[in-house]
């Protein structure tokens, strides 16, 4: 994911960017345990089709 986000201009990506780039795209769910956010995203997540 690094190599590919300095290919389109990023200068620096360091682990704090990279794990918030995955939050904002949904690939990471870090909200704790019994957070009613947590359910909301982990359906959101399992009712999403990703383009074809």
């Amino acid at each position: 994911m690094s190599k590919d986000l300095k290919k389109r201009g990023w200068r620096f990506v360091g682990p704090t960017t990279a794990f918030a780039f995955m939050q904002a795209m949904g690939l990471v769910n870090d909200h704790v345990e019994g957070c009613v956010t947590r359910d909301e995203v982990a359906r959101a997540r399992a009712d999403f089709t990703p383009p074809v």
